[in-house]
This record gives structure tokens, sequence and C-alpha cells, in this order.
């Protein structure tokens, strides 16, 4: 089970970082994005971190993240306990 939910994890980061890029590109478009009704709050603090980064910067934390937790679910899924 420790390992399923490291992948769980790993993809869980893996749309943070799609959302977060995503957002960046609306919000530098002029775009307006209504938000969530039941995840309003997350999504205020994911836009916020967007406008500041930009998509650039989106882009590079995407990847970063993303790399580093599919580096570690493989890492952990391979390793012998």
């Amino acid at each position: 089970m420790e390992k399923l939910k490291r992948w769980l994890y790993a993809i869980a980061i893996a749309i943070f970082s799609a959302l977060l890029v995503a957002f960046a590109y609306d919000i530098e478009q002029g775009t307006p994005i209504g938000l969530s009704s039941t995840q309003a709050g997350r999504q205020e603090m994911l836009m916020a971190v967007a406008g500041a980064l930009g998509v650039k910067g989106s882009v590079v934390v995407a990847v970063l993240a993303t790399g580093v937790g599919l580096y570690y679910a493989i890492r952990q899924h391979f390793k012998k306990s």
C-alpha cells in the first residue's frame, strides 16, 4: 500500500503542476477564471503562485516538481525493503 501511495502523490503533483501552468497561461492572456465552488481556497492560492511566477516560472516549477515526484516514486518503488 505504501508504494501505491507514493505513485498517487506523484500523480497529484503532476496534476497540480499542470494546473499551475494552465492558470499562469490564462492569467497572462487575461482570461477570466471562475472560482471553483468546492476548492476555492486552493484555487486562489494556486492562482496567486501562478501570477507571481508567470508562465515561464510556472513551467520550470512544474517540470521540477513533477520530475522530483516521479523520481522519488520510481526510486522507492524499486527499493528493497
